[in-house]
């Protein structure tokens, strides 16, 4: 048993684990001190919880519940989104698959209605610069003169070999 989940800590607590499982915790509760002092504290908080109760039952008016919905004052007004569901969900039921397919619906028409709401209306072509056939070709000369230089092999003494240690023969030796 790596760790105690929190049922079986109260079933546990209760006494509610199979005599096995009983057998199971408390061999788990062996190595762990910590954790056996937490669910022994536990145990005496819930019996002096309990004591109390026993000894100081509440006792509260017949009217009570009536006087604190009385001071509640109105119930807080429901939104749109809350009214709809409300209403929706009567004509569905209460299935877990109809809400979800409610759900889903409704989904997809929030989806539709911004795609049509926030699509571009008046949609421009992008306009397309005028570029001189001098300056075309301009361009592509120089397009082709860096795809020359970056295949190349670097020269001595160029920045691109230092950084690769291409013409570290070619340098003298510091003494």
């Amino acid at each position: 048993m790596t760790q105690l989940s929190t049922e079986q800590i109260v079933d546990y607590i209760d006494g509610s684990l199979s005599p096995k499982e009983m057998a199971r915790v408390e061999e788990y509760l062996k190595d762990h001190a910590e954790e056996a002092e937490m669910i022994k504290e536990m145990r005496f908080a819930m019996s002096a919880a309990l004591e109390w109760h026993e000894s100081e039952p509440m006792r509260v008016s017949e009217n009570f519940w009536p006087k604190v919905r009385d001071n509640m004052g109105p119930a807080p007004k429901r939104g749109l989104a809350s009214s709809l569901r409300k209403s929706l969900g009567s004509l569905f039921g209460t299935s877990q698959v109809a809400r979800f397919s409610m759900g889903a619906a409704f989904a997809a028409i929030v989806l539709a209605m911004g795609a049509f709401l926030f699509a571009p209306q008046n949609a421009t072509p992008p306009v397309q610069a005028s570029i001189s056939q001098s300056d075309m070709m301009f361009i592509q000369q120089s397009v082709q003169k860096h795809q020359a230089y970056v295949q190349s092999q670097p020269a001595p003494g160029d920045v691109s070999s230092i950084e690769s240690g291409a013409d570290d023969d070619n340098e003298p030796q510091i003494p």
